[in-house]
């Protein structure tokens, strides 16, 4: 057995993946239902069926769905490839997966479901619906799974936060004229990333329905990530199915929704964590064991979190935003974190690559091509995609190498390859048109790719071992390394190998040749902050953590507006986010220091990836070793015989 082979199969053990749910497995074809597909009612506004999510799996064969029915739970999905349709009905051998949660929803009248499609093949346009025979099934939607390796894209969008404008202006028509300019502009994204605050109220079920109501969502995979307007109720949680949910980090509470979360697309990494929950260790323990089991999967990793820590809008002074700030950046750097995207602050930001004390790498620029080192990570902040809140920016801050604040929607697409991550965003105007159909051409108002420093980093799976070894092997002064590693791996001392090695290696040594500044004053000990017309300090954000799993109803906004949810924010709507006000706790110094945690990672260039990263490396290592010695006895032994 080859090295190559011997270390693809060492890779594979050490790199099983982690189902999103245990047990779940694709269900063996079943009968249809007694209710035919071709007699299911569409998903209209009488139908039992709402809010079909379509989001991401565990893996590239698994997409998770979440619905709302009427009259119970316990339904499942059913899916087959589009090619086997009857006509416009799912096959009555169809592929089922029953319900793997389900329950009341938050407002009491209908019920949540969630249920997974796995074993999907890639490259293959699928055809699902989901329902149970009491509730009947919901129309028939399509999804392309995209290939598997290669090149891809995602598309990354700030704050839909539908409900924020009240009707003016129309934030559901604005998220739905951004999420299909995003999709227009790319070019097949494997799926959409929202960064926090989908709904402006946690538990409005019409925000929500709004939300979800562009056919995208039922087509297209999504990822969300929890903001504070979304974590006061359940609704979060039972409106979407995430993978591999943690219950022990991030989790939300009673009636708080929450919980870190992980996914593998496209050879990379996605961590998602709830930073609406104060507890920075448990999330920097999160992330370095998903990166410890699973990095080696992943040729890029990137981290999702709401609340941006390096923002030019006036969140950059919040008493949570500065603990996150002084948390996260040590963290990013052991993990060697490649990209980190949040919301929060409705501005447009880009830093420059920065460094495990969250202080600016000195050769990192505004420019378009940056250059990692091990341990350097950049940070964006995405707006609004809505378009119906905004806040005001704060020059001269140190972190920023790219701000664009013109009140207009936008969205950033990241192309995926194994050499680089490129990074583009573009505005949406609307041209004064509130209308889905009258969409305006995106324009591009920033572009970044971020490369690694003397890239030589193979696919994910393959042998990064092997293949340099054989490159410094052809390089050698000896001219021998080469030959031997070949011929010892398979001639087990075949003499006539031996002989070509031993005449070439005569005289060859037998050892191998080659070897934070300030961010501006803190404005209030709650961590508000004005932000000028429209004095929104989210001040409800500086504490979401799930101990205060009491259902309080309502806490005010500045703008007047009452919610039953309710934490406080300064733009008028009130949520009860769970805040426990802890602001009331000590403020950390400003994001020029470092985190007591960050003595482990003090200089992040030279941190490893991962730890299991090590063993491959030390194990050819020793068997290049082991095969140098045999070879130096053999050409001794033929010279003794001469």
């Amino acid at each position: 057995m080859s090295i190559l082979s011997v270390s693809a199969l060492l890779a594979a053990l050490v790199a099983v993946p982690v189902p999103a749910h245990a047990g779940l497995t694709p269900a063996e074809p079943t009968q249809s239902p007694s209710t035919s597909p071709s007699t299911q009612p569409e998903a209209d506004e009488e139908s039992a069926i709402s809010d079909v999510v379509l989001q991401v799996g565990a893996d590239e064969s698994a997409r998770n769905l979440s619905w709302m029915s009427e009259n119970s739970g316990e339904g499942e999905v059913r899916w087959a490839k589009t090619s086997e349709l009857e006509g416009s009905a799912l096959p009555e051998d169809a592929h089922s997966a029953e319900t793997s949660d389900s329950g009341l929803s938050t407002d009491l009248k209908r019920h949540y479901n969630h249920a997974s499609m796995t074993g999907l093949e890639p490259d293959t346009e699928y055809s699902y619906q989901v329902g149970s025979e009491e509730d009947g099934y919901s129309a028939v939607a399509q999804f392309d799974t995209g290939g598997s390796g290669g090149d891809s894209e995602f598309l990354v969008f700030g704050d839909p936060q539908v409900g924020a404008g009240g009707g003016q202006p129309d934030d559901a028509t604005g998220w739905d004229r951004t999420l299909n300019s995003g999709l227009e502009t790319a070019q097949d994204p494997r799926f959409f990333f929202s960064l926090g605050d989908q709904v402006n109220s946690a538990g409005d079920q019409g925000q929500y329905e709004q939300y979800l109501a562009p056919e995208a969502t039922q087509e297209v995979p999504q990822a969300t990530t929890i903001g504070n307007h979304d974590v006061a109720s359940k609704s979060y949680e039972q409106h979407f199915n995430r993978p591999n949910v943690s219950s022990d980090h991030g989790e939300g509470g009673l009636v708080a929704s929450g919980g870190d979360y992980w996914f593998i697309d496209s050879g990379v990494l996605f961590i998602n964590i709830n930073s609406n929950d104060s507890d920075t260790d448990e999330h920097a323990e999160f992330i370095d064991e998903v990166v410890a089991e699973h990095g080696d999967e992943a040729r890029w990793t990137v981290l999702g979190f709401h609340h941006s820590i390096y923002s030019t809008a006036t969140h950059n002074s919040d008493l949570d935003v500065k603990r996150l700030r002084e948390a996260i950046p040590p963290v990013a750097a052991r993990n060697d974190i490649d990209l980190v995207v949040s919301g929060h602050d409705h501005i447009y930001n880009r830093t420059f690559l920065m460094d495990a004390e969250g202080k600016k790498v000195e050769s990192s620029d505004a420019g378009l091509e940056q250059e990692k080192e091990e341990g350097q990570t950049m940070y964006l902040t995405l707006t609004s995609s809505s378009g119906s809140k905004f806040y005001d920016y704060v020059p001269g801050l140190d972190w920023e190498a790219k701000s664009v604040h013109n009140d207009i929607p936008a969205f950033t697409r990241v192309r995926v390859s194994d050499e680089a991550l490129r990074a583009t965003t573009y505005e949406v105007p609307a041209e004064g048109a509130q209308q889905a159909e009258a969409q305006a051409a995106s324009e591009k108002i920033d572009d970044v790719e971020i490369t690694r420093s003397g890239d030589d980093a193979p696919e994910p799976g393959t042998d990064a071992g092997a293949d340099a070894d054989a490159e410094d092997a052809a390089a050698s002064s000896d001219g021998s390394s080469a030959d031997a590693d070949s011929a010892s791996a398979d001639a087990d001392g075949a003499s006539a190998e031996a002989d070509s090695v031993s005449a070439e290696a005569d005289g060859a040594s037998p050892e191998a040749d080659g070897t934070d500044s300030s961010d501006g004053s803190n404005s209030a000990d709650a961590g508000t902050s004005s932000d000028g017309a429209e004095s929104d300090s989210d001040s409800d954000s500086d504490s979401e953590r799930a101990d205060s799993d009491a259902a309080t109803a309502g806490t005010t906004d500045n703008d007047g507006t009452t919610e039953a949810e309710g934490t406080t924010d300064n733009d008028g709507t009130t949520e009860s986010d769970g805040a426990d006000a802890n602001a009331a706790s000590a403020a950390p110094a400003d994001s020029g220091t470092t985190s007591a945690n960050s003595d482990s990672a003090a200089d992040g260039g030279d941190l490893p990836r991962t730890g299991t990263q090590l063993g491959l490396p030390i194990g050819l290592g020793a068997g290049a070793v082991i095969i140098g010695a045999v070879l130096l006895l053999v050409s001794k032994r033929r010279r003794s015989l001469r």
